[in-house]
């Protein structure tokens, strides 16, 4: 159960909070029933990695009137998001943002004491939270 989710530029999510049960016991296998009892009742949940199912997908509303989504114009942003990523990455003052890790050249990016450069658009949608990184950025 996710008590946050931020949502990052170009489509990016960081969960907050994750609890899995209230009802943890250390003891797993204990003879209280009542904590095993809830610890199947959470497996059997979506809260093990469950997928869901393919219907449950479909968006309830968005797409009225029988209007489809423009796959041609997603394409072609993508396209040209890329093409624009591959020529800042060919510039020698370049570096990846740590989070949408798209180029951007080092007067456009903040490192962040965390240990990462970041762009100013994920910078403005994680604000003052922390992210803890596994591996660090060197700073240039």
């Amino acid at each position: 159960m996710c008590g946050g989710v931020y949502s990052l530029a170009h489509g990016c999510n960081i969960c907050g909070d994750v609890a899995l049960s209230n009802s943890f016991s250390s003891h797993y296998g204990s003879s209280s029933g009542h904590n095993s009892h809830n610890f199947r009742r959470e497996r059997t949940g979506h809260l093990t990695g469950q997928l869901s199912s393919p219907s449950s997908l479909i968006p309830d509303k968005g797409y009225q009137g029988g209007q489809s989504f423009d796959f041609e114009q997603m394409i072609q942003s993508l396209r040209t998001l890329f093409e624009h990523d591959r020529q800042m990455a060919s510039q020698s003052d370049a570096t990846r943002c740590g989070i949408c890790y798209l180029h951007y050249s080092l007067d456009e990016l903040h490192y962040r004491e965390e240990g990462f450069y970041v762009c100013q658009s994920c910078e403005q949608t994680l604000g003052k939270h922390p992210v803890p990184m596994v591996r660090k950025q060197q700073k240039l």
